[in-house]
C-alpha cells in the first residue's frame, strides 16, 4: 500500500502544469462581472479603444464592457488578440459576444464560428436602436492566457433620409398673363346655347376570373448583420421594416444573382438566414425582399 502511495505521488510531481478547477471566476457561480463591465468612452470621432490581459488560471477568464449608444446607428468592433508567446494548444480562441439592452446575444465569435482561432475578429452591427449594449470577452481553455486590444467605433443613422430639399429643387414659373382686375365682358353678351346629346349604351360586365388568386404580399427589410459561418454567410434582418417576417419564409437578397434563402429563426427584434454569398457582396446589398 506505501508503494502505491509513493508511485501516485511521484506521477503528480512530474505531470507537468495541473490544469485549473473551476470556471475562472474568483467569486464562482456568485460571481457577476457583467454588472460591473468597463464603460467605453467616446471621442469626438465615436470611437473607443480598451486594452488587457486575460488569464484562466489566474481566475481572470473574462473581461465585460459596456457600450452605451446615444441614438440609432452602427456599430463596429474590431478585436486584436495576442496568445502567449509558448502556446502549443491548437484549440486556443478568445471568444467576444455582444449582448442587447435586452440582454440577448446578437453577435458571437466563438469556437463554434468559422472565424474560430482567429487573432484578429471584427463584428458590424446595422440599425442599432439607443441603448446600453455589452461586449464579452472571454477565454475558452482552462490553461488559456492572452492579451487583448478591442477597438470600437459608433456611427449615428444619417438625418438626411425624407428630409425636404424645397425649394432649392423647385422649378422657376414663367411669367403668367395679366389678368384684369375687372371682368370686360360685354354687359349684352349671351353665351351660346348647345343642344348636349347622350348616347345610352347597354354593357354587361364580364364575369370575374376565375382562380384569381391575390398576389402575395411583398416585404423588404434592412441587413443588419452580417456574419461567416460553414455554409455561406449568416444574415441579420431587422424586424423593424418587415413586421410580418417568420420563420420559414423565403428571401432574396437585392441585386445579389443566385442570393436566396429561407429565414431559419426570429425574434422580437431580428431574423437570421444563411446566404451562399460573400460578406462583401451581402453588404453591398444592404437589403433583402420577403415573401410567404
Amino acid at each position: 500500500m506505501g508503494r502505491v502511495t509513493l508511485l501516485l505521488l511521484f506521477v503528480a510531481a512530474c505531470g507537468g502544469p495541473q490544469v485549473p478547477q473551476g470556471n475562472g471566476y474568483k467569486m464562482g457561480d456568485k460571481a457577476k462581472p457583467w454588472k460591473k463591465a468597463k464603460t467605453l468612452k467616446w471621442d469626438d470621432k465615436g470611437e473607443a479603444k480598451a486594452e488587457g490581459d486575460l488569464s484562466y488560471p489566474d481566475f481572470r477568464r473574462a473581461a465585460w464592457f459596456a457600450a452605451d449608444l446615444p441614438q440609432n446607428g452602427e456599430l463596429d468592433l474590431r478585436l486584436e488578440i495576442t496568445p502567449p508567446g509558448d502556446a502549443t494548444n491548437d484549440d486556443f480562441d478568445l471568444a467576444m459576444e455582444v449582448l442587447d439592452p435586452g440582454n440577448r446575444v446578437i453577435a458571437k465569435s466563438d469556437l463554434e464560428e468559422a472565424d474560430a482561432h482567429e487573432l484578429n475578429k471584427t463584428k458590424n452591427l446595422l440599425d442599432l436602436p439607443p441603448g446600453h449594449y455589452l461586449i464579452h470577452l472571454y477565454l475558452q481553455g482552462r490553461m488559456d492566457t492572452a492579451d487583448y486590444v478591442l477597438k470600437a467605433a459608433f456611427k449615428p443613422a444619417t438625418a438626411s433620409q425624407g428630409k425636404s430639399d424645397f425649394p432649392a429643387e423647385v422649378a422657376f414659373l414663367p411669367a403668367l398673363p395679366m389678368v384684369p382686375i375687372s371682368d370686360d365682358t360685354p354687359k349684352n353678351y349671351k353665351p351660346p346655347t348647345s343642344t348636349v346629346v347622350v348616347h345610352s349604351t347597354h354593357h354587361t360586365a364580364p364575369p370575374p376570373p376565375k382562380n384569381d388568386k391575390p398576389a402575395a404580399p411583398v416585404l423588404t427589410a434592412r441587413i443588419i448583420g452580417v456574419s461567416v459561418s460553414g455554409g455561406g454567410t449568416t444574415i441579420t434582418i431587422g424586424r423593424g421594416t418587415a413586421t410580418g417576417a417568420k420563420a420559414g419564409m423565403q428571401g432574396k437578397v437585392n441585386g445579389l444573382s443566385g442570393g436566396t434563402f429561407t429565414i431559419a429563426s426570429c425574434n422580437e427584434r431580428a431574423c437570421t438566414a444563411t446566404v451562399s454569398a460573400t460578406p462583401d457582396q451581402v453588404n453591398q446589398a444592404g437589403a433583402v425582399v420577403l415573401t410567404p
